[in-house]
């Protein structure tokens, strides 16, 4: 019997993904373990593994396939008795069963959904079905029945007044589905934004990534929904830059291939304060409580040509500096290449962010949910201070502390800074 290739889920919050490549045709022979095909998810581009062994009969999305649902087949493996006729047939009825699982063959405007269910229940326009006279949304609701289309298709069409006559489905049997409906809107958007602003100019419609799209999604949503306050400072960096300067000497002359950056200390120094403030070592889980944590996890952003992305460098309070400086160079690299793991970005209770190598001397940071807070850092600079009534030349770095206010309120972030000034003006101190 023909085995089903699905779509995997392979992000926690994965519900769909892109057909990045195949890199398996039809008619190949497929080994367990044989990587098949990369898929982008809302995270990153990830390989897929087969499972069973036999051939490679037929792929349903072609390179570049957009918008594909968890569990959606996605192709099919045939074994040695398989022939043509059984595939096709084990096709057809796995289309068949999917469409009956997901659809209403009466067309009548409801789905049930259990109570662990991520969309609202849409009830049957019991009142508006039997007025449909004067509404433009009631002549809407009865050119839509003439057509498949799925009930939360319906409810878009109706609500954004699309007349569906014209739109061919992509789903099963002609199906209108939602991502049919947003390519109908996507692209009334284009007309209007071309007319409005291309009239002397040339435009470049570009086309967001899943990654993209989930990194606005992310961002939009943690600056209307997080309560942000902002603490905002200067340290010095004298000692520090002695300490790493001789660090750094010692393995190159000791040819040992290994250098320690400003931002290992950084987060040494963030994770340190992080343990001695346990109330800022927390995340917001939305429904009124916190979590703490014993060990400290920090996130560190990391820009790639897809995005910002925040690996995780694990138990940091914990960690040497050349353990820091060599995780974080792999981490790097994983994500720059879309191959962070979802164990490499899942979890931290804070961020650091630090836009010095791009000539940037003060910026603030969006605070990554649920996390606790932030801490953007800008480039090293030659500076004035006024120390016992004298003026002294200085190398600093200015920071911004993102804090959410439901988690802490100022003093505690306050003391989270009085100990991140402690560790960076005393380095040797990381190391107690």
């Amino acid at each position: 019997m023909p085995i089903a290739l699905l779509m995997p889920a392979l992000s926690p919050t994965m519900t769909e993904g892109n057909i990045a490549k195949w890199l398996k045709s039809e008619g190949d022979n497929i080994v367990s373990g044989d990587v098949i095909a990369e898929v982008e998810t809302d995270k990153a581009t990830m390989e897929v593994e087969a499972v069973d062994e036999g051939k490679l009969a037929s792929i349903l999305y072609p390179e570049g396939s957009e918008n594909v649902s968890v569990n959606e087949l996605i192709g099919v493996i045939s074994l040695e008795e398989d022939s043509d006729d059984d595939i096709k047939n084990f096709i057809k009825n796995y289309k068949s069963i999917s469409s009956s699982d997901t659809s209403d063959a009466k067309g009548i405007d409801t789905i049930k959904a259990d109570n662990n269910s991520t969309e609202d229940t849409i009830k049957p326009s019991q009142n508006i079905m039997e007025e449909h006279n004067t509404t433009d949304i009631d002549n809407n609701i009865s050119k839509n029945k003439r057509k498949l289309i799925s009930p939360l298709a319906r409810r878009i069409a109706d609500l954004e007044n699309i007349d569906i006559s014209n739109i061919n489905g992509s789903g099963p049997k002609g199906r209108i589905v939602k991502k049919d409906l947003e390519n109908k809107i996507n692209n009334v958007e284009k007309a209007n934004s071309k007319e409005k602003f291309s009239l002397n100019n040339e435009v470049t419609i570009l086309k967001l990534s899943n990654i993209r799209k989930t990194i606005a999604s992310r961002l939009q949503e943690a600056k209307s929904t997080v309560p942000h306050f902002y603490l905002k400072g200067k340290v010095v960096v004298n000692s520090l830059f002695n300490e790493r300067k001789n660090i750094n000497s010692f393995y190159q002359d000791e040819n040992i291939n290994l250098k320690i950056s400003f931002n290992d200390f950084f987060i040494k120094a963030i994770a340190l304060s992080l343990k001695n403030v346990p109330e800022m070592n927390a995340i917001w889980n939305g429904d009124g409580t916190i979590s703490k944590f014993k060990e400290v996890d920090i996130s560190i952003a990391v820009a790639t040509e897809e995005g910002l992305f925040t690996p995780i460098i694990k138990s940091a309070c914990k960690k040497s500096l050349s353990v820091i400086s060599m995780e974080m160079k792999a981490l790097a690299t994983k994500a720059k290449e879309g191959k962070l793991l979802p164990e490499d970005y899942n979890g931290g209770s804070f961020s650091l962010s630090n836009l010095g190598m791009y000539d940037i001397n003060e910026f603030s940071a969006i605070i990554n949910p649920p996390q606790s807070g932030i801490i953007a850092l800008g480039s090293i600079i030659e500076d004035v201070i006024v120390e016992n009534k004298e003026i002294k030349l200085c190398k600093t770095v200015s920071y911004t502390l993102s804090v959410d206010h439901r988690i802490v309120d100022g003093a505690t972030a306050s003391k989270l800074l009085k100990y991140f000034n402690f560790y960076i003006t005393n380095p040797t101190a990381m190391i107690l």
